[in-house]
């Protein structure tokens, strides 16, 4: 098994500190008065050497790319295999001799740590979560620095074993977290923005019980556009992409194109939980059908922690017409960025910098924070249910 590797950490992190400077985040958040950058990056160098840690030094890494509150910004792990070519044995042993695999810190006392947790409050940030049936995670404050400590208990993945480090969680405005961690299926290192509510971290699949029901989620999580007549009065679609991109695109199209011609009750539900947003080139055929119905009927738009983007955007150009009303829970909060396409290797060649490359400034209030529902939902009960409970009123 490969023994844990470092890298010239200082050479990674100069190169991107400089990088980001060249972003339209550093601009806009610093200005001119870039001094609150300088000492914050002056810090985290202090902190880098030529010996650190792959971990230790993508976390310094990470934190540099939170510096700026672009989220859209994110740094990968560079590496060439994929979920699906490690199911084979003689790939994952020869996985197991790589630097990725042995990047990840290890501790002692899993049971011990399992028990303890178990006894923390139900609505701590501590505790212990599952991903499904396979894995089972820690998540314990970190000592003497900020955030939580993500820590496996139980794994029945292929790649990670009881004892490992998943990753770690900085802490954002809004009760959301960044989590830098390992890929469950590849180890690969990613950067994760997410939020957490009623025990569930939700862009990263992990909740304190298996067995909850996730009323935050559309029910049908397989399809992108559906439309459902609920009664006579309510109607529902569902919009799970903005994608601009065919085959996406031509499915939006073709989905719009049908709301044409049916018979729409006065009440119109759109469900936009889990797009993670695309481009105007599918968003703005949907605000051209939509906005002609709100002149004359009430719209009620669904967004959950997991909208994101273009989805975001969507949601507020809805909310500035007559008759919307936007409900569920903040939004995920990476809205006024877009992403340029291009990444920066750095030095090492264990990482990736994908940056972005245009700002639409007026959604700078949102960034970070998300949109703020005019009506929150409640966790513990279906949210068309609850929904459609508001419209009766």
């Amino acid at each position: 098994m490969a023994q844990e590797a470092a890298c010239d950490c200082s050479k990674d992190l100069e190169f991107l500190v400089n990088v980001l400077k060249q972003s339209p985040a550093y601009k806009i958040d610093y200005g001119k008065n870039t001094s609150g950058f300088d000492k914050a990056a002056e810090v985290l160098l202090a902190k880098a050497e030529s010996t650190t840690s792959i971990f230790d030094c993508y976390v310094l890494l990470a934190k540099a790319v939170s510096l700026l509150n672009d989220g859209h910004n994110s740094l990968y792990g560079i590496q060439q295999e994929v979920a699906e070519e490690l199911t084979e044995a003689e790939k994952i042993t020869a996985y197991q001799e790589t630097d990725f695999y042995a990047m990840y810190p290890h501790f002692d006392a899993v049971s011990e740590l399992q028990q303890r947790l178990k006894t923390v409050p139900e609505s701590a940030v501590e505790g212990v979560y599952s991903a499904g049936s396979k894995l089972k995670v820690g998540v314990v404050k970190r000592k003497g620095e900020e955030g939580y400590e993500m820590r496996i208990l139980e794994s029945q993945l292929p790649l990670w074993s009881a004892g490992e480090q998943l990753g770690i969680l900085l802490p954002q405005s809004q009760g959301k977290f960044i989590a830098v961690m390992g890929n469950y299926q590849t180890k690969t290192p990613m950067m994760i923005r997410t939020g957490l509510n009623n025990g569930t971290f939700f862009s990263l699949s992990l909740k304190k019980h298996v067995d909850q029901k996730d009323f935050w989620l559309p029910k049908n999580t397989e399809e992108n556009y559906q439309f459902e007549g609920l009664d006579s009065e309510v109607s529902y679609i569902k919009v799970g992409s903005f994608s601009g991109f065919n085959p996406t695109l031509s499915k939006a199209e073709a989905f719009y194109e049908t709301l044409k011609n049916k018979q729409l009750g006065d009440h119109l539900i759109v469900d936009l939980r889990n797009n993670y947003g695309g481009g105007d080139r599918n968003s703005k055929l949907l605000y051209k059908i939509l906005r002609r119905y709100a002149k004359r009927h009430h719209l009620y738009i669904l967004i959950n922690q997991n909208t994101a983007s273009n989805a975001e955007q969507f949601a507020l150009k809805m909310r500035a017409l007559d008759n919307v009303m936007v409900l569920g829970d903040y939004s995920k909060g990476i809205l006024t960025y877009e992403l340029e396409g291009k990444s920066h290797k750095l030095p090492s060649g264990y990482f990736k910098l994908s940056l972005s490359s245009k700002a639409h400034k007026k959604y700078l209030p949102y960034e970070g924070i998300g949109v703020t529902p005019d009506v929150f939902l409640e966790y513990s009960a279906d949210w068309i249910e609850q929904t459609r409970a508001y419209i009766k009123k």
